[in-house]
This record gives structure tokens, C-alpha cells and sequence, in this order.
């Protein structure tokens, strides 16, 4: 009777703990929810301020007159430089590519009946005219196409302004990254001076691998972005390419999206080389543009992210997809370096549990009696 009662109790309490942990669970759940802003503001300064560490650590060590500079005022140095080019990118990327899109729209019907011309002077192309009448459709599209982009471009247009109207969230975490960079190692030293001394070595080790993957992971992603930017633009003037500049910005901005960047900033430009010169400089764009893809996503960047960022790319490709779909691009772009902090926690974690593994097997059994 008594055993029966224990053990009555004993499902009681595992019960009532099970409902406690679902209910902490589901608490944390919904407030993770309501506060889902604020998160991912503090998560992009967290990453922000890592990424841009580096960069005013080189600012921080020009001299002038035999000084350095204030920690305070580097960091403001990287911030106009950045805003610098943002603006740039406003004024000298995104308003030409409107403009020109623009007056694209009504040479559409021109080029379409340039390649009428082309079609009937072609007598293999005749005969696929003949059976799927590619012509009159293209027609139909060019005829709608004025409107569609000129729809485009105000989309363009509205999808700048509310960038600009988004200047909470941009200074909420330029702010978080400021503090950050001014005080936030100290500030996480002093935080693990309260541990014990393993506890607090392994806890500054696992910060400095973050940062590290952190650090390696920009620069792997700026470096490669940077190189297509300037391989692009001198194909392009190569080709007598419009907006050579412009499109190669673009290209560099869209190859630091993972997986898919570079094939979106690839098909771009491929749409604007081929109302430029039909077929060769598509031709020429098209085949220089699958070496560089197959030779940086084979060849390159895993020998530069061997070092920097040790995740497997399945690992990798499952936490872009998460990332993506929680965070949209930012989620993307956080991803990789998110996963491997995962993995150094993990691998910390597991060290761990050697460690003491081994003291208690090393740990002698008590003399008998």
C-alpha cells in the first residue's frame, strides 16, 4: 500500500514537472514573439559590431601626431565611411539603373522587331516559328512590358523609401554596435572574472573562436565580393557595356547572399548584355560567367573558408535555408557563421565532458576494508 502510494506521488511530480517545463516552453515561446523585433535588432549589433571589429582595430592604429586615435572616434571613422558608401550606392547605382530602365521600356517594340527581321532571314528559326509562333508572343509581351516596368521602377522607387523609413531599426542597431565595439571586451572579461579559472578560460576561448569565425567569415564573403565586382566590371567595359559600374556593384552586393547571390547577379547582367549586343556579347557573358561561378564555388571559396568558417555544407545549406526563412536575407547571411558558433559551443561542450570523464577515471577507488 505504501509503495503504491510512493509511487502515485512519483507520477504526480514527474507530471507536474513535465507540465512546467511545457508551460515555461510555451511562456518563452510567446515572448520570444512579442519581442521578435527587438531580438533581431540586438542579434544584427551583435553581428555588426563583430564584423566591423577588425576594420576599427586598423582605423584605431593611425597615428597622428605621435597619438592614435580614440577608440570612440575610429569607430565613427568606419561608420562615415560605410554611410559614405551607402550613399554612393544611392546616388551612383540605384537612380541610373532606374533611369535606364525606364527608357528601356519603349525601345522594347523596336528590339522585338529587330528580331523578327533576325527570325525570318533565319531558316531553322522559321520553322520553330512555325510551330510555336514565338514571334507574336514576343510581340504581345513588348506591347505590356512599357507598363510592367515602368511599374518596376516605381517599385524601385518605394522600396528605397521605405529603406530610408526603416532609420529606427538601422540607428537601434548602429547604436548596440557602438557600445559594443567601445567596451564590449572589457565588458565580457570582467563578466567571466566571476567564473573559476577553467570555467573562465574555456569561456574567453569560446568568445575568441566566435570572434575569429566571425572575423574570417566577412572577410572571406567582402573579399570574394569584392573580386566578381571588379572581374564583372572589366568584362563589362570589355563588351562596351551601359552601366558597367552600376552592374558591378550590384553583382558584388548580390554574391554576399549565399547559394543564390551570384547566379541572380549573373542572370542580370545577362539580361542587360543581351539587349546591349544579341547573341555575341551574351555569348561571351554567358560562358565567362559559368567559369568564374564554377571556379569560385569549387575552387576558391572553399580554400578560403577552410580555415575561417569549419562547417559542412550540408550543415551550411540546411542553416541558410532556417536563417532565410526566419530572417528573411539577414537570416541568410547570418547563418553560416551563427551554425559554426553552434559547433564551437558543441565542441567546447564536449570537451568538457572529456575532461571530467578522464578526472573521474583517474580518480582512485576507495581502499576497501
Amino acid at each position: 500500500m505504501q509503495a503504491a502510494r510512493i509511487q502515485g506521488w512519483a507520477v504526480v511530480k514527474v507530471a507536474t514537472i513535465t507540465l512546467v517545463v511545457i508551460a515555461a516552453a510555451v511562456l518563452l515561446a510567446l515572448i520570444v514573439l512579442e519581442i521578435r523585433t527587438t531580438l533581431r535588432w540586438a542579434f544584427a549589433g551583435v553581428f555588426l559590431a563583430l564584423a566591423l571589429a577588425p576594420a576599427v582595430g586598423l582605423v584605431e592604429r593611425i597615428r597622428v601626431r605621435g597619438r592614435s586615435l580614440p577608440r570612440w572616434l575610429a569607430i565613427l571613422v568606419v561608420y562615415i565611411v560605410f554611410a559614405a558608401v551607402f550613399v554612393f550606392l544611392m546616388l551612383h547605382v540605384i537612380r541610373p539603373i532606374i533611369s535606364e530602365v525606364e527608357a528601356l521600356a519603349p525601345k522594347l517594340p523596336g528590339y522585338v522587331k529587330d528580331f523578327e527581321q533576325w527570325a525570318k532571314d533565319n531558316e531553322q528559326f522559321r520553322e520553330l516559328n512555325a510551330k510555336f509562333d514565338i514571334t507574336s508572343k514576343l510581340s504581345d509581351a513588348a506591347s505590356s512590358l512599357p507598363s510592367k516596368l515602368g511599374d518596376a521602377a516605381g517599385e524601385a522607387r518605394t522600396l528605397t523609401v521605405s529603406l530610408l523609413n526603416n532609420l529606427l531599426a538601422g540607428i537601434t542597431i548602429l547604436v548596440i554596435a557602438f557600445f559594443l565595439l567601445i567596451d564590449g571586451d572589457r565588458q565580457f572579461t570582467r563578466a567571466t572574472e566571476r567564473f573559476t579559472p577553467s570555467a573562465r578560460d574555456r569561456s574567453r576561448r569560446i568568445g575568441d573562436r566566435i570572434y575569429g569565425i566571425v572575423k574570417g567569415y566577412v572577410t572571406v564573403n567582402l573579399t570574394l565580393a569584392a573580386a566578381v565586382g571588379v572581374v564583372t566590371w572589366l568584362v563589362l567595359e570589355l563588351l562596351g557595356v551601359h552601366l558597367a559600374v552600376p552592374l558591378a556593384v550590384i553583382v558584388a552586393f548580390l554574391d554576399l547572399i549565399p547559394l543564390i547571390g551570384l547566379t541572380l547577379g549573373g542572370l542580370l547582367v545577362a539580361i542587360v548584355v543581351a539587349f546591349h549586343d544579341f547573341p555575341t556579347a551574351l555569348i561571351v557573358w554567358g560562358v565567362f560567367f559559368l567559369i568564374y561561378q564554377q571556379l569560385q564555388d569549387r575552387v576558391i571559396q572553399p580554400l578560403m573558408y577552410k580555415n575561417a568558417v569549419q562547417v559542412h555544407p550540408v550543415i551550411a545549406i540546411i542553416a541558410i535555408l532556417i536563417g532565410a526563412e526566419l530572417l528573411g536575407i539577414l537570416g541568410a547571411l547570418l547563418a553560416i557563421p551563427v551554425a559554426a558558433s553552434i559547433g564551437v559551443l558543441i565542441d567546447e561542450a564536449l570537451a568538457y565532458q572529456r575532461e571530467h570523464a578522464d578526472t573521474a577515471d583517474a580518480q582512485p577507488e576507495p581502499a576497501g576494508d
